[in-house]
């Protein structure tokens, strides 16, 4: 049996502010380790956030230049989760009410020049904070909460891209308009740009897709593909054999060449959205999307 594949993307990517989303502490790569911190990225009890209007509208010219639907109306949310990254045990995010809506990218087909030209369709784009770094070091891990807070968009692509190489040209294209924009630098090397993959395979001839495998924070163009045609391999031989694909999180081991699995995947109640209380909604005039 011949099997087709879907890929969609979701990309963050680092806005180019001078301050973070919720507080004003400075963005700077440059930095000691936890020295652009305040109460507000810190998580402390009783501190209260203030959104990044810049963050906002480099959102919205992003949205623009991807053909999206602006939303005059978008409501922050509450995503919940406990790990070292996120001190207060949540993220500020969007959910249900996203700055932007639609859009997409054209590509060629196949990922070749020759190829017709072909819309990755986006479903939204979203504006949250990121979370800190957690650096490994040979005997122990240490957390600098320096980038905790910087404004983060997320682009939230259609499971449209049929092979590694779409995928690449996709990603290309989407760091080129971004760039050109002015909105980020889009550094891969530098965590400025980053996508986690979800790849499926679904029997040819059929319109329902196949059980979605996530591989987290890719963030060189290389490691995309290569994980890509690992796990789609993987999981060829997994249903060639009979087997099952399991809804799972995975990460890429670029050294051994293989992704390993992380833990089942979560659904988006495990996160408990609710909207955030300490932020009233954004409501965006005309007059301020046209400029």
């Amino acid at each position: 049996m011949k099997y087709l594949v879907n890929i969609g993307l979701e990309t963050h990517v680092q806005l180019k502010t001078r301050t973070k989303m919720f507080c004003g502490c400075l963005l700077s790569t440059e930095s000691e380790p936890n020295t652009n911190v305040c109460p507000v990225c810190l998580g402390l009890p009783g501190a209260l956030p203030r959104a990044n209007k810049e963050a906002v509208k480099f959102t919205v010219m992003s949205g623009l230049m991807l053909g999206c639907e602006i939303a005059r109306h978008a409501e922050f949310a509450r995503k919940n989760y406990f790990y070292p990254d996120m001190s207060k045990n949540y993220q500020i995010s969007q959910s249900e009410h996203p700055l932007c809506l639609g859009g997409g990218v054209d590509i060629h087909e196949g990922g070749v020049p020759a190829g017709a030209p072909k819309r990755i369709r986006i479903n939204h784009i979203h504006l949250e904070e990121d979370a800190a770094k957690i650096n490994h070091y040979a005997r122990h891990s240490g957390v600098d909460y320096n980038r905790c807070g910087t404004p983060l968009m997320e682009i939230v692509g259609e499971p449209d891209l049929a092979s590694p190489d779409e995928a690449m040209e996709y990603l290309q294209r989407l760091r080129e308009i971004l760039v050109y924009a002015g909105v980020s630098d889009c550094n891969l090397e530098d965590g400025n740009m980053r996508s986690d993959v979800n790849v499926s395979l679904r029997p040819e001839g059929s319109d329902r897709l196949g059980t979605k495998v996530e591989i987290k924070n890719m963030n060189t163009f290389k490691g995309i593909h290569a994980a890509l045609e690992f796990e789609i391999a993987r999981q060829t031989a997994l249903l060639e054999a009979g087997g099952a694909v399991v809804q799972e999180t995975r990460r890429w081991d670029g050294d051994l060449g293989e992704t390993f699995s992380m833990r089942t995947k979560e659904n988006a109640h495990d996160y408990r959205y609710f909207p955030e209380p300490d932020l009233l909604p954004l409501d965006l005039a005309p007059e301020q999307v046209d400029e």
